[in-house]
């Protein structure tokens, strides 16, 4: 009778069992830890500006990582780059050289699993095309390959070249590099959509920056310098340039150009149609240009001209009122990069902005103008009532603009300064022509009206809201440093000092003026005079500009 067989594998079965699970075990804990690492890394990425220096840092740490897990010592990581596959991430012999690598795209086992979308396990490579390497020494003797995928399209390719001791790949290695490729399509897709998100976060945020910028002032040429300043940054550009439509002429100039060579692309006029601002300009349409140097509309004086070197450009019109008014330009992607789609979209949305900020600074510009001419046009019709006043006005304002460019510090707001010069004898208006006209002898009561003009005056701008410093100024434009002046009594720095500089100047052309009962003193005697006063009638700071303004010639008498 037979010995019943023992129940159970025998010891070399269980050893084997064993030595697999241990190597299943292995290989969990490494897939663990991979996963682990794998947060880490993607947390650490979500709190970073994504591009491609991180990007590229996602795929060394994966390729790392595959090596280890499959015992693999060489390999590399290849991305799509349109037809081509570039070698984004590389370990092993030579490694170093090869990353950067641009390998078309149906070329070698990289690109039949490209083309294919399914992963390869193959044998010798050797007399193969599009192999990573002429050097027979590093040919590998086995490939592994698997596509990384984005939805149904193929985005790259992982490939292992080398097994650990000369070994080959397996049906498991080629499995788990299958899940490994799975998991970085995750992390690239996750990757790019962060970077999307960032990129438009980062443009949504300069937009606003723009607009802010944009409406923060009306002065017209501040609006083009800031709009250009902004467009540079938005568009992470070397230089940027707007150039305007000259009406008369048809022809683009420069407005703003900033750079160093900025100054002297300003001496440059293109017609319409000439280069590509001029062809933008003319056809109305946007223009990318990644190679300037060999594109026909590229006008090359310009280069001669600043001896700057325009490789790429993206130019787009600006229309306003349904024609086009001028051109920006960005220029030169710094780091040495190309301007994209994403590039001119974005440029094309800061055109309109800046067109809406030009038209409102040039109907803000036409509003005061049409303002102040109106001002002017009512001060005039008071001084055409005296014969002997003919041009005061003007020559106070003159006077009051030099004395203030030559102020120490400054003098603020020289618009402000010049309206409320045009206006400050407005309350003339309201002096009946007995005494306004009346040549001397004033009894008090008549003092007293007249010297009621410059409430009269403040009296007349009560109604406009957006007038009231000018009105303070107008107000006190009597008032002596010393505090013997008129209406208020007010003394030192109480006096608005844009009233303080229009007091010097009035009493200057009151000075150098024919009247009927004296003639008018010379510049020096005028000079003279003004300066005895310093610090009692007048701020002694004041007449030291004034003095600062005559001696540079700003200040010189006008005989109308």
């Amino acid at each position: 009778m037979r010995p019943l067989r023992q129940s159970g594998p025998s010891p070399a079965r269980a050893r084997r069992t064993k030595t697999r699970l241990d190597s299943l075990r292995a290989e969990v804990q490494g897939l663990n830890k991979f996963l682990l690492l794998e947060k880490a890394n993607l947390d650490i990425m979500r709190g970073k500006q994504v591009g491609a220096a991180e990007i590229d840092g996602l795929l060394a740490y994966y390729l790392k990582t595959i090596l280890s897990l499959t015992g693999s010592t060489a390999g590399s990581i290849l991305i799509r780059d349109g037809d081509h596959l570039v070698i984004r991430a590389a370990r092993g012999p030579g490694a170093r050289k090869l990353i950067g690598t641009r390998m078309p795209g149906g070329n070698g086992i990289a690109g039949r699993v490209a083309r294919s979308g399914k992963a390869h396990l193959g044998a010798d490579l050797r007399g193969r095309r599009g192999r990573i390497s002429s050097d027979p020494d590093m040919l590998p003797r086995v490939i592994l390959a698997a596509p990384i995928r984005n939805g149904r399209s193929v985005v790259g390719v992982i490939e292992l070249t080398r097994k650990a001791g000369g070994g080959a790949f397996t049906a498991g290695d080629k499995a788990m590099l299958k899940a490994l490729a799975g998991r970085l399509s995750l992390d690239l897709e996750y990757a790019d959509l962060l970077a999307g998100s960032q990129r438009e976060a980062r443009h949504r945020v300069m937009q606003m920056k723009l607009s802010t910028v944009l409406n923060s002032t009306l002065d017209q040429r501040e609006v083009r310098r800031r709009a250009m300043e902004a467009a540079t940054a938005l568009m992470d550009a070397e230089v940027g340039s707007l150039l305007l439509v000259d009406e008369k002429t048809g022809d683009l100039f420069f407005e703003v150009a900033l750079g160093e060579k900025g100054a002297r692309l300003k001496e440059i006029r293109l017609k319409m149609g000439e280069g590509i601002a001029g062809w933008v300009a003319a056809k109305d349409q946007p223009a990318l240009v990644n190679d300037v140097e060999n594109d026909p509309r590229h006008f090359r004086q310009a280069g001669v001209i600043t001896k700057f070197v325009t490789r790429n450009m993206v130019c787009v019109p600006v229309r306003s009122k349904g024609k086009v008014v001028g051109v920006l330009q960005a220029i030169n992607k710094k780091g040495g990069g190309a301007f994209t789609g994403e590039d001119l979209e974005n440029f094309m949305t800061l055109s309109h902005q800046v067109a809406v900020a030009l038209e409102n600074a040039h109907l803000y510009a036409e509003l005061k103008e049409t303002f102040v001419n109106t001002a002017a046009a009512l001060a005039a019709a008071v001084e055409k009532k005296d014969p002997y006043t003919g041009g005061h006005i003007r020559r106070v304002v003159d006077y009051s603009s030099a004395i203030a460019r030559n102020m120490e510090g400054g003098a603020g707001d020289l618009q402000q300064l010049r309206l409320a010069a045009v206006l400050h004898d407005i309350g003339k208006i309201g002096i009946r022509d007995s005494v306004l006209l009346k040549q001397s002898g004033f009894t008090p009561e008549e003092l007293e009206l007249m010297r009621s003009h410059p409430l009269v005056g403040a009296d007349i701008l009560a109604h406009i809201e957006q007038m009231g410093e000018v009105r303070r100024i107008m107000r006190a434009h009597h008032e002596k440093w010393n505090g013997s002046g008129y209406p208020d009594g007010l003394a030192g720095e109480s006096i608005p000092l844009h009233a303080r500089i229009i007091s010097v100047a009035d009493a200057f052309d009151a000075i150098t003026t024919d009247r009927p009962y004296r003639k008018a003193a010379g510049l020096d005697a005028a000079k003279a005079e003004i300066a005895r006063h310093g610090g009692t009638e007048f701020d002694p700071s004041v007449v030291a500009a004034f003095v600062e303004a005559c001696d540079r010639g700003d200040i010189l008498i006008s005989r109308e």
